[in-house]
């Protein structure tokens, strides 16, 4: 199948901005590894701030329409009553996996760009983002009708943030276990990745927050103040 010019370019600009910062990628670059004219970046995408939310716009679609059918699928097996914290959990982080699995090489180039967005384009990550956040924590308080809506707020924002350090192809986890486990085996990383959050969103369900107080204020006599820089 013939692969369109704005798809070469979209394919380039995605592998180039994965491996490097959005700023140190240039317009030039993407097209001389798409191998294509200059000129048709501009002409197909205008800017490199139009070619970058391309990128993250062309597979959020696919991920948020496969979470929005897992979900109505667990709906329609559970007869509209709530889902339980598995299936929530299930159905926001399954579809990353199936699509890194399954959608080409490209997911895992996208993974690391959507990884960076917090430090870089907050804004980006909210347009695309939020409505389906705002779909999984209705879902959230539906199943968790007694959690404050703090814990709902901190429960799905870890929940974000520990799947996309799992996506992140960062392999520390490879160096610090000798292989036994990587992040490369992301099957196996997602089957304690939903472990671990199902664990999380079931303590937060009962409004139990850890108490800080005694671990600082032993920090606080083995480090008095007079010692620490300003």
């Amino acid at each position: 199948m013939q692969i369109s010019t704005s798809e070469k370019i979209l394919n380039a600009a995605e592998e180039l901005f994965a491996l490097s910062s959005y700023d140190a990628v240039s317009i030039r670059q993407i097209t001389q590894k798409a191998d294509v004219k200059l000129a048709l970046a501009h002409y197909h995408f205008g800017t490199k701030d139009a070619l970058f939310d391309a990128v993250i716009k062309r597979r959020i679609g696919l991920l948020s329409e496969s979470r929005r059918q897992l979900l109505d699928y667990f709906s329609k097996e559970n007869n509209g009553k709530p889902l339980s914290i598995e299936q929530i959990v299930h159905a926001f982080i399954t579809p990353y996996l199936f699509w890194h699995l399954n959608g080409g090489a490209g997911w895992r180039s996208y993974a690391r760009i959507v990884s960076t967005l917090l430090g870089y384009n907050l804004s980006l990550l909210q347009d695309q983002f939020d409505s389906s956040a705002v779909l999984f924590q209705q879902e959230m308080r539906r199943t968790l009708p007694n959690t404050d809506e703090a814990s709902i707020q901190w429960g799905f924002d870890f929940m974000v943030g520990v799947m996309c350090n799992t996506f992140s192809e960062v392999d520390r986890i490879g160096g610090l276990s000798e292989q036994l486990c990587s992040v490369e085996n992301k099957e196996q990383a997602c089957e304690y990745l939903l472990s671990f959050i199902v664990a999380g969103l079931e303590r937060l369900a009962d409004n139990k927050k850890q108490d800080l107080s005694h671990t600082l204020s032993i920090l606080t006599a083995l480090n008095p103040t007079e010692n620490l820089s300003e």
